[in-house]
């Protein structure tokens, strides 16, 4: 039988498919391999940090205290270490030996590092108003602690930027950070809820009340209305909510509402000091 070849129809190497459907595909596709990658190395990171021992913890904190570890501050110093006191004596905390340093710096924040470390901003301070607050705000970096929160953030951001270089190099960092900030925002604002409730939980073994643990979130949520909507990928949970779980966990637990005590002088002369030297 005589093979007769036949002309290629002049479509063959067109798709039937609409070119913007097929990069939908390639596009959706890459991004949910991202996102298991992702949840896979988030899982693997949250287990190896479980396990990680108190001197390796303790060597990263201070690695990273080499670059800006603020100054240290006896003064907040002191008013940890009553809250510590206020711990089970079973309490894992106990084995840390904590500090405390403040950042001069107008960002309102405080941050837990590796090995015991609690540094306060310096605008943070400024919008504190009572010992009662300050004491929540501790409190919750404490609860940071007992969830180990610190040490998973920082394994994810060394996974990520691992991740990021990887697959995209420099020239899709962006696009790549965009889409999974989504993700993670949502488990940071997790850890900060939780952290809220075991710092009230604390709050109230230290005072016998919850007086003034939302003072603090009242004072940002006035200044947050207006940008309300940059909260969606936010690592820190938008204030009125934090408010409402803070209200709810108390109300279960039955903690009283009593008045709250005035800024030491001590604290007032931290402030006074944070101002001048912003004047100069």
């Amino acid at each position: 039988m005589k093979f007769v070849p036949k002309q290629a129809d002049a479509k063959v190497n067109i798709s039937k498919t609409h070119p913007l459907i097929e990069m939908a595909w390639l596009a959706g596709g890459l991004f949910l391999l991202i996102a298991l990658v992702y949840l896979t190395l988030t899982l693997m990171t949250g287990w190896l940090v479980k396990h990680m021992p108190l001197e390796a913890e303790v060597w990263l904190g201070k690695k990273i205290l080499m670059d800006e570890p603020g100054t240290p501050s006896p003064v907040l110093e002191k008013r940890l270490k009553t809250l510590i006191a206020s711990l089970p004596p079973d309490s894992p905390l106990h084995q840390y030996k904590f500090s405390v340093h403040i950042l001069k710096t107008d960002k309102v924040n405080a941050v837990a590092l590796p090995g015991g470390t609690i540094v306060v901003f310096s605008g943070l301070l400024k919008e504190v108003g009572s010992e009662n607050e300050l004491s929540m705000i501790l409190a919750h970096e404490l609860g940071h602690y007992a969830h180990r929160d610190h040490l998973k953030r920082l394994g994810k951001g060394i996974v990520l930027g691992a991740l990021s270089w990887v697959l995209f190099r420099n020239s899709s960092q962006p696009l790549l950070f965009s889409f999974i900030s989504g993700l993670d925002a949502r488990y940071s604002q997790s850890q900060e809820e939780k952290a809220d409730l075991w710092g009230l939980d604390l709050l109230y073994k230290r005072y016998g009340h919850v007086g003034g643990a939302t003072d603090f979130f009242e004072r940002l949520l006035i200044k947050a209305k207006a940008k309300k909507f940059e909260y969606l990928l936010a690592s820190h949970p938008y204030p009125g909510k934090r408010i409402k779980k803070i209200i709810q966990r108390a109300k279960e637990k039955g903690y009283p509402i009593y008045p709250t005590q005035p800024l030491g002088e001590d604290i007032k002369r931290i402030l006074k000091g944070v101002a001048n030297e912003k004047k100069k």
